[in-house]
């Protein structure tokens, strides 16, 4: 007898092991949500076992009915499945997207699943956790419908606003990543190429020393120490969110970036930042509130440095204010006072020297002012 039952499942970790087990249903025969489990629904499709993620209960339930009246007709020779038509399975983003998706938050590190998946729901649209359709920029579930053109509207559309084009170009550029991934196709292939998203890169913003001093006079003595780390060791803002107090060799004068069993750094290797004296002095007069170095009140980790620094740059009337301009103007004032290229990409942590160099020009520009005055004095 042909197979016309599809089921859910919930796949989640008991005793330490991740299973696949049968969802609880609630009095009024709906799934009770977990907010611990992923979503599935089971069926078989001739020969094959095929298991597809959804989003949310309310999404596995209306999948679940559809695959169930799908199979139900192909029973009843309603419709003729895929395979006797001899026709491949078309490539649905409804489909394809969640599987994707869990791939990645598996293989990348979590900020770049969370930008990955952000990307890809504000274009294709997703369903939230009532199950309700969220529209996207685009309305095609079918991959072969996505256009190159749709692709440059959307570049132009993140920039109409107000999004920068390097911004618009990432986001562009994942999304024909998850295309040419479904669709099996060669690096460098798909409906975009680098060379589309080119955009002209803006001069590296930089704090100058008023604006350092006129922003540290508006810190508390906490702050004070986040921002003077921040300064001083060029750290990413997760880089310092997961430094630990063992990350710090006081005797070495030294900061280690090391991955955690909850974070990687973003080029995936450890590094060492020699850091100054005053540095270290700074830190050692933190209290220690456990493992990390920068935690809240609880113990827990401080993820509030973009507004604490907006926050104190607006008292302190310094425009343009976040925490990787700390790090601009560390890479700039390294390189200024001497330090070779080659260190500075080893101190920032930079997988190639393209990306310091981007400092470069910035730093060398008080010289050539200086050389401009020389000639017209």
């Amino acid at each position: 007898m042909a197979n016309r039952k599809a089921s859910i499942w919930l796949y989640k970790k008991i005793d330490g092991r991740w299973r696949y087990v049968k969802p609880a249903i609630g009095r009024n025969g709906k799934i009770k949500p977990d907010p611990d489990a992923a979503y599935y629904v089971r069926y078989r499709e001739g020969g094959k076992m095929v298991w597809r993620k959804c989003s949310s209960a309310a999404d596995a339930t209306v999948a679940c009915e559809r695959q169930e009246a799908y199979l139900t007709a192909v029973v009843h020779g309603l419709t003729l499945s895929q395979t006797e038509r001899g026709e491949k399975t078309p490539l649905m983003v409804s489909n394809l997207l969640l599987p994707y998706l869990e791939d990645y938050r598996l293989s990348h590190r979590e900020e770049s699943y969370n930008l990955m998946k952000h990307t890809l729901y504000e274009f294709f649209g997703y369903r939230d956790e009532k199950g309700r359709r969220v529209h996207g920029f685009v309305s095609a579930n079918l991959i072969e419908h996505v256009r190159r053109y749709d692709l440059l509207r959307f570049k132009q559309h993140l920039i109409d606003k107000g999004r920068s084009e390097r911004t618009a170009a990432n986001k562009c550029l994942r999304i024909n990543q998850f295309i040419r991934s479904v669709l099996k196709l060669d690096p460098g292939k798909g409906l975009i190429t680098v060379k589309d998203m080119k955009f002209t890169e803006p001069e590296v913003s930089v704090y100058n020393d008023d604006e350092l001093e006129a922003f540290f006079k508006q810190c508390d003595a906490y702050r004070f120490a986040i921002f003077k780390t921040y300064l001083l060791a060029g750290l990413r803002k997760a880089e310092l969110e997961n430094l630990t107090w063992d990350d710090v060799d006081f005797t070495e004068g030294i900061i280690r970036v090391t991955p955690k069993k909850d974070w990687q750094p973003k080029t995936w290797e450890a590094r060492d930042i020699e850091v100054p004296d005053k540095l270290l002095a700074i830190l050692k007069e933190l209290p220690r509130r456990g493992k990390l170095v920068f935690a809240n009140s609880k113990g827990r980790k401080y993820t509030h440095s973009w507004d604490d620094c907006v926050a104190i740059a607006k008292k302190a009337k310094v425009r343009d204010s976040h925490p990787h301009k700390f790090r601009a103007t560390f890479a700039t004032r390294t390189l200024q006072h001497g330090v070779d290229l080659k260190t500075v990409q080893a101190l920032l942590g930079h997988h190639d020297i393209e990306s310091t160099m981007r400092y470069l020009a910035r730093a060398e520009s008080k010289k050539v002012r200086e050389k401009v005055n020389a000639v017209w004095a």
